[in-house]
């Protein structure tokens, strides 16, 4: 055997060969070369008879060896240990040898070498083939090829974590399954075990490869190549920016199109933002946004439920209601109809609202059965409002907006193409209630955006299907909800990859990001904390959030793009996390009973225990990260919503049009708003149920006198004499704020009463036309029929 010119030669085959006593001219010879020494041949004899008489002699040269071990024990340094490779009973302590001692040569056969060393607990020895291929279970001798190797502790730890990453991912890159699933390789990932020791619920959570040091070769490698083709595409879309480019189908191209927008006078993200460079979190110095708002709540201070509620239904929208319904009831062509059919108004538009209030409280059958005869049957409230008759016209007479489909010719990227407004039937109602959504409230400083489903199961083209809500088909919204009352700020309809008026989305932007800028516009720059889920999230949305003074947390799909490798590829076990940071975003990865995969701008890689007051004493608490804490409490605010409003659905029953069962949810949603400007007005809580009922007594009390005609039965306009022709009737005083805080009705001085002398006399009626209090009985008759 001869060394390689380039390569020099263990200083352990050297103490081998000086230190173990053999003769010169036994069976082999080692020849040194003079011009170079670094180069050694080892020489075979063909003679087999004289092995045995070798390896005898190399016993009684171990034995004199340890006998002279035996007296220098005391004068030998302490030596470098060796692996256990080598079985106990064939460890022996190496020899010092003298520094003086000359080195001689030794005649050698290619016989394999045989290990006497006495390994330590400070330092591993590892055996290398001449392929640089590391030998496992060699035995007491190295291979004649082989030459050993010292390595660190903390170096030998790390090469078995490669080793068992390299087992984990060769076991899932095993044969695909039913369904193209793989196999699962080596173990479940969940069972908790890093080593001999096993996670359990209660214990502190372990995070991985803390320093870019504990990282596998593989996985920097793999992280430099992604980093570099990311770079790539940056700079292919940055000379493409000016040019109209076909929409590519990558996440990352999409991305990046989409940081460019910097529309509204909003920062955008410059090429320095473009880039991704995780770091360990030792280095994460993220700070939360100060929350820039003065006050929150309720911008108008509101003393009653009525009062709440008309400041979301005003005279404007219900005056265009009424504009509308009455114009498309002209053009209804039915005899019967138009015969039956009476101009309505404002009043009784806010009755028919009411009348779908009490619908929801109280649940019929039929719309038939509100009106039904039956005593098992019979509820006043309803034929009190509506006959069966006027209920049916003015329902198929009601109307929000011209009938013809509006075209949406704003949209830039609809070029040469006129795209139909599907909304186009509750345009107004939409666009209306946003509004006043928006100005009647000033949200808190956590708020969240999700989506909700309004179930409609008939035939319709934006339909949507989601397999995890209730609701499975339906219409979809995305809304912007305050986290900790569920008040809905402001939503939008999807209507499907052609809606051009609610998200104005150019070319290559993702539609998810397009919305969560359509939603949280407004509120950018006021140091809000916005909770999203996968979906939404992407690295470059965030920190264009951040860069806009909005913090995000939320979770996040691990295939988006900019997401580091090592987040995605550590195989972590139950009860272990690992973390990774780029400036003010950081990415954190945990595996529970799923790997869930969380960003966030103001959290670090802490971990904390759960608050449940519910929890059994005897039950351990587990920990958590901290992100995933504030997560799974301020990300629930549209289910806050939809579980405050399922025991009083409006739109449960069915109906033709879908336009009209959307316009239900939404009067749903504004009365639910309605009840939290007034809980954020009084400073107290306001019982669900009673805030509806005081609601719809209200508006009856207030409206119902008002409503036309031709609600009255048609029998009792046959009968001579049965209806008169009046304006003059008895209504109740409007409350004052003293007399609603005292839940009574305002009372005032008869005008009869106190023109005849008795001046306590106080009545809490009035005429409603003339506008004077008058006590109900004698006064209220003789005031209009006494002469002047």
């Amino acid at each position: 055997m001869s060394w390689r010119e380039d390569e020099e030669h263990p200083k352990e085959f050297d103490d081998l060969l000086d230190h173990e006593d053999l003769d010169e001219g036994e069976s082999s010879s080692v020849e040194l070369d003079s011009d170079d020494e670094e180069s050694m041949e080892i020489e075979e004899l063909d003679t087999s008879g004289e092995e045995e008489e070798e390896w005898e002699e190399n016993n009684e040269e171990d034995e004199v060896w340890e006998e002279n071990n035996e007296k220098n024990q005391k004068l030998e340094p302490e030596t470098p240990g060796l692996t256990p490779s080598t079985p106990p009973e064939c460890r022996q302590s190496v020899p010092q040898m003298d520094e003086e001692m000359p080195h001689h040569s030794r005649d050698r056969s290619r016989s394999p070498v045989r290990l006497n060393f006495l390994p330590e607990e400070d330092a591993v020895v590892l055996v290398i083939g001449e392929d640089g291929v590391e030998q496992n279970g060699a035995g007491d001798f190295l291979a004649p090829d082989a030459h050993v190797m010292y390595v660190s502790p903390e170096e030998r730890d790390r090469n078995l974590r490669n080793e068992r990453y390299e087992r984990r991912m060769s076991g899932r890159r095993g044969v695909r399954g039913a369904r193209g699933q793989r196999g699962r390789g080596r173990g479940h990932p969940s069972q908790g075990r890093r080593g001999n020791l096993r996670w359990e619920v209660g214990h502190p959570l372990n995070e991985i490869w803390t320093t870019d040091a504990d990282v596998p070769s593989e996985l920097v490698s793999l992280a430099r190549d992604v980093m570099r083709r990311r770079k790539e595409s940056i700079q292919d879309a940055e000379r493409n920016a000016e040019r109209q480019i076909a929409v590519s189908e990558s996440e990352s191209d999409e991305e990046y199109l989409d940081a460019l927008a910097g529309e509204d006078g909003l920062p955008r993200l410059e090429s320095q933002n473009l880039h991704f460079e995780w770091s360990t979190m030792e280095t994460f110095q993220g700070k939360e946004e100060n929350f820039r708002q003065e006050r929150t709540g309720s911008v108008l201070s509101h003393s009653s439920a009525y009062d709440a509620f008309r400041s979301f239904w005003g005279d404007d929208i219900l005056d265009q209601i009424v504009t509308e319904t009455n114009r498309y009831a002209t053009k209804i062509v039915s005899t019967a109809f138009q015969s039956d059919w009476s101009p309505t108004n404002r009043h009784e538009i806010l009755c028919l609202f009411s009348f779908w209030m009490m619908l929801g409280i109280i649940r019929m059958p039929t719309i038939t059965s509100c009106f039904s005869g039956d005593p098992l049957m019979r509820t006043e409230v309803f034929k009190r409002i509506f006959t069966r008759r006027r209920y049916e016209t003015l329902i198929k007479a009601l109307n929000f907006t011209v009938s013809d489909p509006s075209i949406d010719d704003s949209n830039p990227s609809n070029t040469g193409v006129a795209s139909l407004d599907r909304l186009h039937h509750l345009r107004p109602i939409i666009t209306h209630l946003n509004s006043k959504f928006q100005s009647n409230y000033i949200l808190d400083k956590d708020i969240c955006i999700d989506q909700s489903l309004t179930l409609w199961k008939g035939k319709l083209n934006i339909k949507q299907y989601i397999r995890s809500n209730a609701a499975k088909f339906g219409i979809k919204t995305f809304e912007l909800c305050e986290s900790t009352t569920g008040y809905l700020w402001s939503f939008i309809v999807y209507t499907g990859k052609q809606s051009g008026m609610d998200v104005e989305q150019l070319p290559g932007v993702l539609k998810s990001s397009a919305i969560v800028k359509k939603l949280i516009g407004p509120l950018l720059n006021k140091g809000y904390r916005l909770f999203m889920d996968n979906w939404c999230n992407s690295p470059l949305l965030t920190r264009y959030l951040k860069l806009n003074g909005t913090d995000c947390v939320g979770t996040l799909r691990s295939s988006r793009a900019d997401v580091p490798v090592v987040i995605n590829k550590a195989p972590l076990k139950k009860g272990e996390y690992i973390a990774r940071h780029s400036g003010d975003v950081s990415i954190l990865s945990w595996q529970d009973k799923k790997r869930v995969t969380m960003i966030s701008t103001c959290h670090d890689s802490s971990t904390a225990l759960p608050t449940v007051s519910s929890r059994p004493k005897s039950r351990p608490i587990p920990f958590k990260p901290q992100m995933v804490l504030d997560y799974n409490k301020f990300m629930g605010g549209i289910d806050l919503k939809d579980q405050m409003l399922e025991p009083y659905l409006l739109e449960r029953k069915r109906g033709i049009k879908w336009y009209m069962k959307l316009f239900k949810r939404l009067l749903n949603i504004s009365i639910l708003n309605a009840r939290i400007l007034l809980q954020s007005s009084t400073q107290k809580q306001q019982h669900h149920l009673a805030f509806r009922l005081q609601l719809v007594d209200s508006i009856l009390t207030k409206h119902l006198a008002f409503c036309p005609k031709g609600r009255v039965l048609l029998t009792a306009r046959t009968i001579p004499g049965r209806y008169t022709e009046s304006t003059h009737w008895p209504a109740l005083h409007e409350r004052t704020p003293s007399s609603a805080a005292r839940n009574r009705n305002h009372i005032k001085r008869c005008v009869v009463c106190y023109s005849e002398g008795r001046t306590t006399q106080r009545s809490a009626y009035r005429c409603e036309s003339c506008d004077v209090p008058l006590c109900i009985i004698n006064c209220f008759k003789v005031y209009h029929t006494r002469l002047t």
